[in-house]
């Protein structure tokens, strides 16, 4: 087998995609080159004929395998190898086109270029080769003088980077679209912004050194303090600073990009402005370990506007769930006497409701109706579970004696009168699709006192028949009522209340949820003490 044959030669030419280097412009990541031949000479004189080549302001690191075995491997620990220049003959005689294969479709790495180098033409003809193997370039180890060599590996990095660059836009629109539609989904500003530098390092995928979020009133630029509301790497400990210091490094060029509202690119940081449309604003600060590149750049812009209309969507939904909230609790009021000590308690079961249905969904639990909504809303919706009580007679509701027959039957139908009002709020919310957390209250309000027996009401439906909303309800609206004092009973201990609810599984309660609930309650009886 022939070794290459090494010619000196300048080639300034091929260097005209170099930009001119920068006295601040950091180190960037060296090209990976693969070498994979039997022949330790040719490992040698390549190393030699690349040594000072540069592409892109960027240099070479070369690997060497000495067998298509060897070489899977390296493969396989280096996917992001820009250029393979393979031997035919190695271990077998056709040991490189089989690799080729193996990286392709084993490695699914379509993006390496591969580089064919044979000593013997005739054993694997370029025709041939070229039809049905996946490969790149054919060369005839007696043609790659260091001219040609050097000819072949940036053409072979100019495809690679090209294709690079496709296959992280491509990537990195996949996570735009994922990351919008998570967050979306968040409730709080600070979880907003963790979510926007974890989404921002990870369309990146470069790591941040360090990364600031930063919000602003919009009134005035010159007075405005900034506030810090998420921070990564070095900047985590600023998480504790309610607001960034006037002297701190970033608050000048932070000030500048909020007056001017454009990005800004430097050697030293990145600083985003996210224009949201309410009366705050956002910018992003970036430490990154190296320059973006313009896809890079592209990418982020398209991010943070992707974000800004998510952040417009959270906070009108914020302002909307406000009024709704509003809403609910002035229709809540409607259905209590001033006099019933269960007014405040039970914006509290509230709160244990929704934690509830979180622990159920984050346990995998009834999946084909559990989401994020459901989990959100069912504590707000709990709350309306009684507003049929509305056209009952505060006397009966606190009369301390047992009803009578005709009473209790008219007790009863506030299940149906709840359903019907709140049914006729969810049309008039919208008359197109319904208001969805209007139609979950009305679920509960009408389903709350079904048993899962079938000897409840106003249905009389049994087991799985009653929906999932009411037989989680019927838990807390039954241990709420225990544990309170009413005008007709004292209250019963939490350790009474649990004892009778478990003596209802099966009964009166689903007995699945009655474990999954009574483990619930008990968690947070010891949490309340640990904090007491």
């Amino acid at each position: 087998m022939k070794s290459v044959e090494i010619k000196s030669e300048e080639e300034n030419w091929l260097l005209d995609d170099q930009e001119p280097e920068s006295e601040h412009q950091r180190v960037h990541k060296p090209w990976k080159i693969l070498v994979a031949d039997d022949e330790p000479d040719v490992h040698t004189v390549t190393r030699l004929a690349l040594r000072h080549m540069k592409f892109h302001d960027r240099g070479l690191e070369i690997l060497s395998a000495f067998s298509a075995h060897e070489a899977y491997q390296m493969l396989n620990d280096h996917p992001d190898t820009a250029v393979l220049l393979l031997d035919v003959v190695m271990e077998t005689p056709d040991a490189g086109l089989q690799l080729v294969h193996r990286i392709r479709q084993e490695l699914g790495n379509q993006l390496v270029r591969i580089v064919l180098r044979t000593g013997q033409p005739g054993q694997a003809p370029e025709q041939e080769v070229i039809v049905n193997y996946d490969i790149n370039d054919y060369k005839a180890k007696t043609e790659l003088t260091t001219q040609k060599l050097y000819t072949t590996v940036v053409a072979s990095l100019r495809a690679y980077e090209s294709l690079y660059a496709l296959e992280n836009h491509r990537i990195g629109m996949h996570k735009i679209i994922k990351a919008s539609s998570d967050l979306y989904r968040i409730n709080s500003l600070r979880d907003f912004a963790s979510g926007l530098l974890k989404q921002i390092n990870a369309l990146l995928g470069i790591g941040i050194e360090g990364s600031l979020c930063v919000l602003a009133q919009r009134d005035n630029h010159h007075d405005q303090q900034l506030c810090i509301i998420a921070g990564t790497g070095a900047f985590d400990g600023l998480n504790r600073t309610e607001y960034l210091a006037t002297d701190h490094p970033s608050a000048a060029p932070i000030q500048k990009v909020l007056q001017n509202r454009q990005h800004q690119y430097t050697d030293f940081c990145d600083i985003l402005y996210v224009p949201v449309r309410c009366v705050k604003e956002f910018v992003v600060y970036l430490t990154p370990s190296l320059p973006l590149n313009q896809v890079e750049r592209s990418l982020i812009e398209l991010f943070c506007d992707r974000m800004a209309l998510a952040f417009d969507n959270l906070w009108l939904n914020n302002q909307l769930k406000s009024s709704q909230m509003g809403a609910v609790a002035l229709l809540s009021s409607l259905a209590e006497n001033p006099e019933d000590p269960r007014v405040g308690p039970l914006q509290h079961v509230r709160g244990l409701l929704e934690a509830f249905a979180q622990h159920l969904l984050d346990q995998g639990k009834y999946t084909d109706v559990l989401d994020r909504f459901f989990v959100e809303h069912i504590g707000m919706a709990f709350l309306l579970h009684d507003l049929g009580k509305i056209s009952m007679q505060h006397e009966m509701l606190l009369q301390k004696g047992p009803l009578s027959p005709q009473e209790r039957q008219i007790m009863q139908q506030h299940t149906e009168t709840g359903r019907r009002l709140l049914d006729q709020v969810a049309r008039a919310e919208s008359a197109n699709c319904g208001n969805e957390l209007m139609l979950l209250a009305a679920e509960i309000a009408y389903g709350h006192h079904e048993r899962f027996d079938g000897t409840g009401y106003p249905q009389g439906l049994k087991g799985e028949e009653i929906p999932l909303s009411a037989r989680i309800a019927s838990f807390f609206d039954v241990y709420e009522a225990l544990i309170r004092q009413k005008p007709y009973k004292n209250a019963w201990s939490e350790e009474e209340a649990c004892a009778y609810i478990q003596s209802q599984a099966g009964l009166q309660f689903d007995p699945q949820l009655t474990d999954l609930f009574l483990n619930f309650i008990r968690n947070q009886q010891k949490q309340e003490g640990n904090e007491t």
